[in-house]
């Protein structure tokens, strides 16, 4: 028997109940972890948040929990809009501040290999979401 497949009003809730999660957790991490674990890893490729990808991994499984492997593409999607609303952002703030301008590249190069990691968290938590989402329906 295969697992049911979810409706669009279950993926729209897995989808907001992930960026609802996502949002929490993000907060709640800045307030509950030790600074030291906050920290940004600073490597010759970019820049790098460890907690930040769990977190991501977390909130994107519980959507793909709630709504299986349709939420895969859900997840990444919402990951890469995140990090296009991130780069706009310091784009912006980069243009708007006369002392320092960062040159668009500039900002690509420090923050590619962070989204890149931030989008395979993402797939691999909303993955490992949807085959607990498949097993738990398999049983029924």
């Amino acid at each position: 028997m295969s697992p049911a497949r979810p409706t669009l009003q279950r993926l729209v809730m897995a989808t907001a109940v992930a960026m609802v999660a996502l949002l929490a957790a993000s907060w709640l991490v800045g307030r509950v972890l030790p600074a030291g674990w906050q920290d940004l890893v600073q490597t010759r490729w970019g820049y790098l948040a460890p907690i930040s990808y769990v977190v991501t991994a977390l909130c994107m499984g519980l959507g793909g929990a709630l709504a299986g492997y349709r939420f895969l593409v859900v997840a990444v999607g919402l990951t890469l809009a995140m990090w296009i609303a991130t780069l706009s952002v310091l784009a912006g703030v980069a243009g708007a501040a006369s002392d320092v301008a960062y040159p668009l590249a500039f900002l690509l190069r420090t923050n590619v290999l962070s989204a890149v990691l931030s989008l395979l968290a993402a797939a691999l938590g909303a993955w490992l979401g949807a085959l607990w989402y498949q097993r738990r329906f398999a049983r029924r």
